[in-house]
């Protein structure tokens, strides 16, 4: 039916035109409209309390759009955008986060906002000032004129030591200091934040070193510094694209970044060069890699290689790769001591071929059967004499082979293996240090139990402990007695003592790399990875663990990583 003026509408008696006036339409059609938009039936002869409650309903929205355009005016007024950063602009300058404000509130609102503005401009004009005088500044320490002793900031003292100390010509010092001085400008690489969770914090594990030894390779530059800008906020990809242009033509993969965070030792120049002979189109085949590279794991190198690791990690993860093994067991095996280590090669190769020519093995089980064969293989072992001194024998089976092997017979050789760890503990502990990494202690309450609970991180500092760390979760954690101590890592548990039954249960084991501050793995009872769990304990622990690291500066592996992941 076609639009009927209200006048001339049979089917609306006298008060409903009233009512359709007072609501300002000007059809029934447009009435009916408006009473499904707004929840009401949509017949035509209402009573008055019906008519009254619309009639209310309409006037609330009519407010209600006044209100809004004036809250959008204001926000406007104020260079925000959206209602939500009104409210956090509003909390930051201690003003409540409501939206329906007097007039008297919002001027008073507007002429802060105007003062906030006028500092922010002084604040830049400020910044501008520090950056020419940090810039001149730079420049001093480079030429030698400045004494530690005159500087405050880390980022400045870091820099004055590499000048000084670091091993670079005079030709590499003046590109060392140009790339500060484009950087400093230009992008997010002038702090010493830790860039490689797996190196942690230490000295090189930053960007003004990893610019360092760029500038190191300053003779293969093959642009300016002064022609990049950056195209991406995050400093990690910042540095990566600051290094193509500088040093690549050719598609470099993002693991070998972190060859320049390691330092300018004789092992990371290697790595560097690396990058340097990749980038220059070459084969990574050519280059003085510790693996004998076929073809595919070349390729699976170059195009696939994951970006969260290490540029080691990523040739073993590449090696797995192309024998024919999936991202799941190439990502076991860089979780094993494989992934940083690669002394005897031509051995090892034949472990990785026994993992993928038996694909229905569980890659949780890829761990426990290195660390075993290493074990059997390398490990001198600890001989206590009557007198009670301890001197190091020959490893067990130093000729030790795969042939013959079977999954079946492996897994029967770790389990007696994890057995007698556990069982061979002497009489008399064996002590060592503290690593210097205080523990952790949580109190909270498990909403499910009803009951106070406190977690526990704590260090294993002697080797019945250890052994027992062993046997409660059913893994290996007391072969590493040796590394425990000599002080390169630290084992440590996580347990919770509930206070109403007493009663305590072991979670996780951490396993720490002193020097680095990183915490290389974290296992669940069974060599179960923290995110496989579906407990709800487990979850929680991993929870404490993150509160653990965050208080005391350690670094944990990304939640993407394979150190974490689910399986």
């Amino acid at each position: 039916m076609p639009d009927t003026h209200l006048e001339a509408d049979p089917r609306l008696s006298a008060p409903m035109r009233r009512h359709l006036r007072s609501l300002h339409l000007a059809t029934v059609e447009a009435y009916r409209a408006w009473c499904r938009e707004n929840g009401f039936n949509a017949r035509l002869n209402k009573t008055l309390p019906q008519r009254r409650r619309e009639l209310s309903s309409s006037r609330k929205t009519t407010e209600q759009h006044r209100i809004d355009s004036e809250l959008e005016a204001h926000i406007i007024a104020l260079g925000l955008g959206t209602i939500a950063e009104y409210q956090a602009w509003c909390r930051a300058h201690g003003f409540g986060d409501g939206l329906q404000k007097s007039t008297a509130q919002r001027r008073h609102e507007i002429r802060l906002g105007r003062q906030s503005k006028s500092r922010e401009k002084a604040d830049r004009s400020s910044a501008s000032q520090h950056r020419r005088r940090r810039k001149d500044l730079l420049k001093r320490i480079a030429a030698g004129e400045v004494d530690d002793r005159e500087l405050t900031s880390p980022v400045l003292l870091r820099v004055h030591h590499l000048f000084q100390n670091a091993p670079l010509d005079p030709k590499a010092r003046s590109a060392f200091l140009a790339l500060l001085l484009h950087v400093e400008r230009q992008s997010r690489l002038f702090h010493l934040k830790p860039v490689v969770p797996q190196y942690g914090p230490q000295p090189a594990n930053n960007f003004v070193d990893g610019l360092a030894s760029l500038a190191a390779w300053h003779a293969r530059w093959i642009r300016k510094v002064e022609a990049w800008k950056p195209g991406s906020h995050n400093g990690r990809r910042q540095f990566g694209a600051l290094a193509r242009h500088l040093l690549a033509e050719y598609d470099v993969p993002a693991s070998m970044d972190t060859a320049f965070f390691a330092g300018m030792e004789s092992e990371a120049k290697t790595r560097q060069g690396w990058f340097v002979h990749v980038g220059t189109g070459q084969n990574i085949r050519k280059a003085a890699i510790p693996l004998r590279f076929t073809k595919r794991m070349a390729h699976a190198f170059i195009v696939s290689a994951p970006s969260g690791y290490t540029v080691d990690a990523a040739l073993r993860w590449a090696q797995v790769i192309g024998m024919g093994g999936d991202d799941l067991l190439a990502e076991a095996v860089c979780d094993s001591m494989l992934g940083e280590r690669f002394e005897d090669g031509a051995f090892w190769e034949t472990v990785l071929h026994f993992f993928v020519n038996h694909p229905m093995l569980d890659v949780a089980h890829v761990g426990p059967i290195v660390d075993y064969v290493h074990h059997r293989r390398t490990v001198a072992q600890e001989q206590r004499d009557p007198d009670g001194s301890v001197r190091l024998i020959d490893p067990p089976e130093p000729d030790f082979t795969m042939k013959g092997r079977t999954p079946e017979s492996m897994l029967r050789r770790v389990e007696a293996w994890h057995r007698g760890l556990n069982r061979s503990q002497p009489k008399q502990p064996r002590q060592w240090a503290s690593c210097g990494v205080p523990g952790y202690t949580w109190v909270d309450e498990d909403e499910r139990a009803g009951e106070i609970r406190t977690w526990r991180i704590e260090e294993i500092r002697n080797s019945r402990d250890l052994g027992y760390e062993g046997k409660h979760m059913k893994h290996c954690v007391a072969s590493y007695l040796t590394s425990c101590a000599n002080g390169t890592r630290s084992i440590w548990s996580m347990k919770v003592d509930y206070l109403g039954s007493g009663a305590t249960r072991n979670v996780m084991t951490i396993e720490l790399l002193n020097n680095r501050k990183y915490i290389r793995q974290v296992r669940g009872r069974g060599n179960s990875r923290p995110m496989d769990a579906y407990s709800g304990r487990a979850q929680e622990g991993w929870n404490v663990l993150t509160m653990w690291a965050d208080q005391e500066g350690l670094t944990l592996p990304g939640g993407r990583s394979w150190a974490m992941r689910r399986v």
